[in-house]
């Protein structure tokens, strides 16, 4: 996201249109009268879609529940499965325009001695605590605008924390796209404070609020990568310590101002950045900004290969016109050969999509993906071939990521359903598909594939079965996710949809 955009979120002030009144109260008051009609279509829609359940508003946290177990936890499954995703959505009768803008809340599953307890917490930003006292909304989104709102003077200002959540040190990260990362107490799941990496290094503070996207990779030895993309094209590349603590950061002219770059991809020797055929209409229809965004058809993704040692270019390549949300996992051979899989997408219509969840349009046309694996030679060739089709949600078991993997796990569905009902395992060479449809009635969410200490191979996630409002928490094994899961465990209310997680064995 643009700092520059950020900057630019104070409400407009136009012409008056009634002579007795300023014209900045004018523009307050038909900005409070859009964002009602936005959260009153919602609450119709819903009437005639119960499946939008999973996208209202979430009014208080989640106090701690044991679940119902159907069928028998693995003696060998034993932690901590914690997801991310915005769940304050409205405040005083306004409702966001974007699924991306609400507030993120934390979802906590412990698993221990064959049983499942549960709670959810929103996480106390900064914006969230001001907004919290004051009962509305006091910052304009990248898509809302808020009648007498604050003016945003730096990203962090809005970051709402609410896409992502890795464990780093004894600490949890949660991540936005466009500030820093937020460090969470992984026990009481209390804010502790907004990341700042450059604090006592030799960076000091040229690296507060710089943007640490929401997808870090973390190799087998713990050490993370991570990127950011600034307004100027320039990406902002980072190495971490296990702790977090900085390793390295280098910055990198890609030259791509597309407005949005949400996830790369590490293999053992490089980093690669694929860059998306987008840009940005700074004169769109509307002053939001992921409404400014727009495909560029006869743009080329381009692939941008970095060596990790030096965080310099040292290939590119070029795909055909594209969007990518997600990646799964890529590696290299030991000539250089690099294999990486995408969920590609034809054009960027899933980012506006987004938009109409929030009214309750649309409910019925979803733009999807369909993998895509990649093979990029030293030649500078390119091959291309589909592996299933709409798909999303790409993971891989943790210790693969950078090496070569067997397996890709992804959850899938039709243009004809809101969210994903299927879960799948694709096997890299065979092209053998594993499937699991839960069936219509359920929003199925991102899986993650565990390994445990003992050697149990698991894929894990969460599930909204909406006729009957409830949430459960399921387990496959890994290696046989056609046989449906092994456990269900039921929550007696459902959560809101939200999108990455992580599981953490002990």
């Amino acid at each position: 996201m643009e700092r520059r955009q950020l900057l630019k979120m104070a409400p407009a002030v136009g012409a008056g249109l009634i002579a007795a009144k300023p014209a900045f109260a004018v523009m307050a008051e038909l900005s409070n009268i859009r964002q009602q009609s936005v959260s009153e279509s919602f609450a119709q829609a819903k009437r005639l879609h119960p499946e939008l359940i999973g996208f209202e508003n979430v009014n208080d946290d989640f106090e701690r529940k044991k679940l119902k177990v159907e069928g028998q936890i693995p003696k060998d499954l034993q932690g901590h499965y914690y997801r991310n995703g915005p769940a304050k959505l409205e405040r005083n009768g306004i409702r966001y325009q974007h699924l991306f803008e609400g507030d993120g809340m934390l979802q906590h599953f412990c698993i221990a001695g064959g049983k499942v307890t549960h709670r959810g917490r929103f996480i106390h930003t900064p914006k969230f605590s001001q907004e919290e006292q004051a009962g509305r909304f006091v910052y304009s989104g990248p898509e809302t605008k808020i009648a007498n709102g604050k003016a945003v003077v730096s990203s962090n200002a809005i970051n709402t924390a609410n896409t992502n959540v890795i464990p780093v040190g004894n600490d949890l990260w949660a991540l936005w796209e466009a500030g820093s990362a937020t460090r969470i107490n992984a026990q009481t799941l209390d804010y502790l404070e907004q990341v700042d990496l450059g604090k006592g290094t030799r960076y000091d503070a040229k690296l507060t609020g710089l943007p640490f996207s929401a997808h870090p990779k973390v190799e087998a030895n713990g050490d993370i990568w991570n990127f950011g993309l600034h307004p100027s094209g320039s990406v902002v590349l980072y190495h971490l310590y296990p702790d977090g603590k900085v390793k390295n950061v280098g910055m990198i002219d890609s030259r791509y101002k597309g407005g949005m770059l949400h996830d790369f991809l590490i293999t053992q020797k490089h980093i690669l950045l694929i860059l998306p055929s987008l840009k940005r209409n700074l004169f769109a229809k509307g002053d939001g900004y992921f409404s400014g965004i727009e495909f560029a058809r006869h743009q080329t993704m381009k692939v941008l290969v970095i060596d990790k040692h030096d965080l310099t270019i040292t290939r590119q390549y070029e795909l055909p016109p594209g969007f990518v949300f997600h990646f799964g996992n890529a590696w290299e051979d030991k000539q250089g050969e690099i294999q990486f899989d995408m969920s590609l997408y034809a054009n960027v219509d899933v980012l506006y999509q987004m938009s109409n969840l929030m009214t309750g349009d649309s409910v019925r046309d979803a733009a999807r993906a369909e993998t895509v694996l990649v093979t990029l030679k030293k030649s500078g060739e390119v091959s291309t071939a589909i592996g299933d089709h709409g798909t999303e949600f790409p993971r891989v078991f943790a210790n693969e990521i950078g090496q070569k993997s067997e397996q890709l796990f992804y959850v899938s569905g039709n243009s004809d359903s809101l969210w994903s009902h299927s879960v799948n395992s694709l096997h890299y060479q065979t092209r053998e598909i594993s499937h699991y449809d839960y069936g219509r009635d359920y929003f199925v969410e991102e899986h993650v594939p565990i390994k445990t200490k003992a050697g149990g191979d698991y894929l894990m996630g969460t599930a909204l079965h909406v006729p009957s409002k409830r949430t459960c928490l399921t387990v496959f094994n890994a290696d046989n996710v056609a046989h449906g899961p092994v456990v269900k465990a039921w929550l007696p209310y459902h959560l809101p949809i939200g999108f990455h997680g992580s599981f953490i064995s002990g």
